[in-house]
């Protein structure tokens, strides 16, 4: 049985600028799996957090919580 039988998603996580986009894209290179990733240019608080990590970084994880509650 092939491990993507029994978990067909695998998640990547981790604060921004780690490598999950990196360690995704590898992953979906080298096993039959398909790449999906977030949208970011659909936080609009990202561009700001980008030029002020410090007083947006609250901003980024309520977007992101808010909308993986919906």
């Amino acid at each position: 049985m092939s491990i993507f039988k029994k978990y067909p998603y695998i998640v990547i996580e981790g604060p921004i600028g780690c490598g999950k986009t990196t360690l995704a894209k590898m992953l979906a290179d080298k096993f039959p799996v398909d790449y999906l990733s977030e949208k970011a240019e659909a936080n609009p608080f990202l561009p700001r957090f980008y030029q002020d990590a410090l007083r947006y970084a609250y901003t980024i994880v309520l977007f992101v919580s808010a909308r993986q509650s919906n």
